[in-house]
């Protein structure tokens, strides 16, 4: 935020120094990034007076004057076209210097063909004064002769702030003089609003429709006609370019400037363009599209606010206006807008169509609902001023509810503890009336304090302590050394085992995930095992983006796959470690810390062969998981089919760890990845952490690599398909084969033609090794036998 120095000095009456007052303003928290000073006009430079113009003899657009600098008379030759004599004008004398972007030079004696002149008469932006190089800069006749020109003109300073969010009232040259004034103990000098008494003002029905109130909360119009555009007066222009912004003609000019003096955004229509002289407030419809006048066409949705005539929209409501709405040379009438948006809204359109103004800036941190009549007032006044023309209405305002200001208990000694400063109960009620507080029921131990609309910031005593301490001064807070016993730390063993974990799935060539565990109920929903009534609700979100407590991950890592996929990041192999949060009981939540994994995409996508056409599936994430219990050298797991609407067809896996059930995984419905730019499935699994944490965990024990070799035998049969390789393989183990090292299912068929309805073909091979010798045919088939004879007799499979 940029701010005039001569412009702030307005409004507040500074008996510092620039280099003070930063300072001040920084302890009171409003930071000063930097200062930028302005030249000013170049010492010699001096009022004098033309006595005389005579033409040059060897030049037909240049003159010969004679000046008066109130002690001599000096020659100047000058080439202005408006040197006549009786005008005042600056006078640079020989030896000031003057310095330019391009180099410094010295006003020296010289002759101009053949002609002496001592001296050069300026224009304003010669002297860095605004006015242009049109002639000399013309100045009041009653001036005193030989007075500095820099007196007139004292160089500016603009000072650049860094300003926190939640103080939207310090966007304005007023707000900042608000605290100045209170910083040096002055008075804050508000503009005078005064506006002539309008007669027989024009009576136009439904000039303003809010079709969308909950968005709009107060909007004012009003229409003044018969203006002439152009060009603002050098005083403001001088104004806003201190503050950043460059002049365009009267009429924006002065919506600019109400907008830097007072933080209330506005906008001038020319209500010529305005199809039916009125105007609709209402939201977009879907696939809208309007040309800003930045000349791009934004396509709007829905959630889109627009300012609308009878036909279209004419502007992006709080961010930016239509280019069919501007003011152009040719306007003689304006409709002034003042409005309250809704700050979320226009936050969320800004963001969705990537643009950002001074206008949305200020409304997505909320403005003063009082000022939306004070800035609809001053603006008009400035226009009357710069334009000319006549009031044709008086403000037409169309609001809801002004908002009540809230009352604060403001307890004393509460004050001084959180200050950490002795202060009176005078001084503080001081302190907070000069911050335009309004402070009542005054007793020993507390006081009532209303805050203004304008401070959005102060709702509880906290926020009045923080007041005291910044206008008291931050570096007045005395330093108290802290005294503190040094006591052992305690080991977290959940932190190091997360971590343990985390590392894990590293190594197996994961790729970590962090999101927040607030989100948009949207995103929540998307697990359709929740539905609203689950969701713990968030009591004051600081958007409807981070509105609820995630009952699960999967939300958040759709939206990172969907973000990867659109930019064509296609291959994604990711996890996260987060908490979730659902509904329990009607006291307290349920708060449950889970890992979900994602796998999409090509699993050797660098790869310049066939290989890298090979997808993920689902036996992929099977394996992943298998390996990460393997790696934590679990005891008791397996997997038993599952019904899950958020995996294809309802059909999924469930893992049981010492016989609960610790999680899900499969391949996500096509309701999810159908909408994504891809044709690759997308296989996700969650599971809870504690069931990992908790896990009976085999012993560590080295078995010696045998260096005999292994016998493999094959056994084919037809089972149920109800029958499950996870079933299979326990039932192989509880036999306990003596030597058996391996069971490997390599192939499975379906057929109902062949094997009949609900039947599978599976083939298993066994691997036999023994580490003290090698094994004997006999040992192997005597095994292999047994295996054949009880998969028949107990599993009741056909053997083939």
């Amino acid at each position: 935020m940029k701010i005039g120095y001569n412009w702030l000095k307005s409004y507040v009456n500074i008996d510092c120094d620039l280099a003070e007052l930063c300072e001040k303003l920084t302890m009171a928290g409003i930071e000063v990034e930097g200062i930028e000073s302005a030249a000013g006009v170049p010492d010699g430079v001096v009022v004098a007076k033309i006595m005389e113009r005579k033409p040059h003899p060897d030049s037909d657009h240049m003159s010969v004057c004679q000046v008066f600098d109130g002690t001599d008379t000096i020659q100047v030759v000058c080439g202005a076209p408006n040197c006549d004599a009786g005008k005042v004008v600056p006078l640079a004398k020989i030896g000031t210097v003057f310095n330019t972007p391009e180099g410094s030079f010295k006003i020296k004696r010289s002759k101009l063909r053949g002609v002496e002149s001592c001296g050069m008469m300026c224009a304003a932006d010669e002297i860095g004064v605004p006015g242009g190089h049109d002639g000399l800069l013309e100045l009041d006749e009653n001036l005193e002769l030989g007075k500095p020109v820099a007196d007139l003109f004292p160089g500016d300073a603009t000072l650049e702030l860094e300003l926190t969010p939640n103080r939207p009232d310090w966007l304005s040259h007023t707000g900042i003089a608000r605290d100045v004034a209170c910083l040096v103990k002055s008075s804050l000098i508000m503009p005078e609003i005064k506006l002539p008494a309008v007669e027989n003002p024009e009576k136009i029905d439904n000039l303003v429709t809010v079709e969308a109130p909950d968005l709009c909360k107060c909007y004012g119009a009003r229409i003044i006609r018969n203006v002439k555009i152009q060009p603002s007066p050098d005083w403001m222009q001088e104004r806003l370019i201190s503050a950043g912004l460059r002049p365009i003609n009267n009429v924006v000019d002065v919506t600019n400037y109400v907008m830097l003096e007072l933080g209330q955004p506005l906008h001038a229509f020319d209500l010529d363009k305005l199809e039916g002289k009125r105007i609709v407030v209402r939201r977009a419809v879907n696939g809208e599209i309007i040309k800003t006048l930045d000349g791009v066409d934004r396509k709007l949705d829905e959630r889109a606010l627009v300012i609308c005539d009878a036909v279209k929209p004419m502007a992006i409501a709080g961010v930016m206006g239509g280019e069919d709405s501007g003011v152009s040379e040719n306007t003689t009438d304006l409709l002034i807008e003042s409005a309250i948006f809704d700050a979320s809204n226009i936050r969320a359109t800004s963001r969705r169509i990537g643009l950002s103004t001074d206008a949305s800036y200020r409304y997505e941190r909320g403005v003063d609902f009082d000022g939306c009549d004070r800035a609809a007032d001053r603006c008009a006044q400035l226009i009357l001023e710069t334009a000319g023309g006549s009031i044709a209405t008086e403000l037409i305002k169309v609001s809801s509810m002004r908002p009540e200001e809230p009352v604060i208990n403001c307890r004393f000694d509460r004050i001084r503890s959180l200050v950490g400063v002795t202060l009176s109960n005078d001084e503080i009620v001081d302190i907070l009336r000069r911050l335009e507080l309004k402070v009542d029921d005054i007793t020993e131990a507390d006081c009532k304090v209303t805050a203004p609309l304008f401070r959005l910031d102060l709702t509880r005593e906290a926020d009045l302590a923080e007041e005291v301490a910044r206008i008291n001064g931050l570096d007045n807070i005395p330093e108290v050394r802290v005294r503190s016993t040094v006591v052992d730390t305690i080991r977290n063993d959940t932190y190091y085992r997360i971590q343990l974990l985390r590392n894990e799935l590293l190594r197996l060539g994961l790729f970590e995930c962090m999101h927040y565990s607030m989100v948009k109920e949207s995103s929540a929903l998307s697990d359709p095992r929740f539905t609203s009534d689950d969701l713990m609700k968030i009591g004051n979100p600081m958007s409807l983006d981070l509105a609820v407590l995630r009952p699960s991950l999967m939300g958040e890592m759709l939206e990172s796959v969907e973000r990867n996929i659109s930019r064509r990041n296609l291959s994604l192999r990711l996890f996260e470690i987060g908490r979730s949060f659902c509904k329990n009981s009607a006291l307290f939540p349920e708060e449950r810390q889970s890992v979900a994994l994602v796998l999409t995409g090509a699993r050797h996508p660098e790869r310049y062969s066939e290989e890298a056409a090979v997808c993920y599936d689902f036996y992929d994430l099977k394996g992943l998981v298998e390996s990460l219990c393997e790696m934590r050298r679990i005891a008791d797991w397996h997997f038993e089919p599952v019904e899950d609407a958020r995996f294809a067809g309802k059909k999924g896996l469930a893992l049981y760890i010492d016989g609960k059930c610790a999680g899900a995984l499969g391949e996500l419905a096509k309701s999810y990845t159908g909408k994504w730019r891809t044709s690759n499935a997308v296989f996700y699994a969650e599971i809870e952490v504690a069931n990992l944490m908790s896990a009976r965990v085999l012993p560590e024990f080295l078995i010696p690599v045998s260096t005999f070799p292994a016998t493999t035998r094959d056994v084919a049969f037809i089972k149920p398909a109800s029958l499950t390789h996870a079933e299979i393989v326990k039932f192989v183990k509880s036999i306990r084969l003596k030597n058996l090292e391996k069971i490997e299912l390599f192939d499975l068929f379906a057929n109902e033609q062949t094997l009949g309805a609900g039947k599978e073909s599976a083939a298993y091979r066994f691997t036999f090794r023994a580490t003290d010798r090698t094994l004997t045919d006999d040992e192997v088939n005597k095994a292999y036998t047994k295996l054949r004879d009880r998969l028949a007799a107990d599993l009741k499979v056909e053997l083939r």
